[in-house]
């Protein structure tokens, strides 16, 4: 699913490693494996969240052991945001993943959207154009810096497809320009109106041309 998303992953072996990598570079997601060797659960965490860390704002995913879930449970929501047991169905780890970034197989696609912005950040409308889009995320480069967990409402025309999908999204992310080559937010879409959800699925699994 990563590879789909264009995501680039890295692997280390050892907690300590993994310190030094969080402290150094940028990450949208982290998954480790609980028991951690080579340093503890919380100082990985600490070293994640850490206060102007290139890391600070990524998602964070553990894996742990069946016997260890209720051992690391005080951690869920302090710094790591979804634990899932290995002895839990497949489905459960891709669905932590996709909801964690909000991904899922996504079309590059440059279209219009319209985007109304919420009143305790200025309101109004304006139009931004998509970067990549999904059946539950648009990547959106034109729209101000707003912070993560905003909610904004979109209109998104689509090539092909008569009327616009309308919806409402969250912002879950900021761009890397450097490393993306745009500048926006990444939005997790929450609702959609009518069938909008259907009509992009539709969309997004019919056969295209570069």
């Amino acid at each position: 699913m990563l590879d789909r998303a264009e995501f680039r992953s890295e692997y280390v072996a050892r907690g300590d490693e993994a310190i030094e990598l969080v402290h150094a570079r940028r990450f949208d997601l982290i998954v480790a494996r609980f028991p951690l060797v080579g340093a503890g659960l919380a100082e990985l965490v600490r070293a994640v969240r850490a206060d102007g860390g290139p890391s600070r704002g990524a998602s964070f995913l553990l894996l742990a052991e069946p016997e260890h879930v209720s051992d690391v449970g005080t951690f869920l929501g302090r710094g790591i945001g979804r634990i899932v047991s290995l002895d839990a169905p497949s489905e459960r780890l891709v669905d932590a993943v996709a909801d964690l970034l909000a991904v899922a197989p996504r079309r590059a696609l440059r279209a219009i959207v319209e985007v109304r912005l919420p009143a305790q950040h200025g309101g109004g409308q304006l139009l931004a154009l998509t970067h990549n889009i999904s059946e539950n995320g648009l990547l959106l480069a034109g729209v101000p810096g707003l912070p993560i967990g905003a909610t904004l409402s979109f209109e998104l025309s689509l090539p092909g497809v008569a009327a616009p999908i309308r919806g409402e999204a969250e912002v879950v992310r900021h761009t890397d320009p450097t490393r993306e080559k745009v500048d926006g937010i990444g939005a997790r879409i929450i609702s959609f109106v009518g069938d909008g959800h259907e009509r992009l699925q539709a969309f997004l699994t019919r056969p295209h041309h570069p």
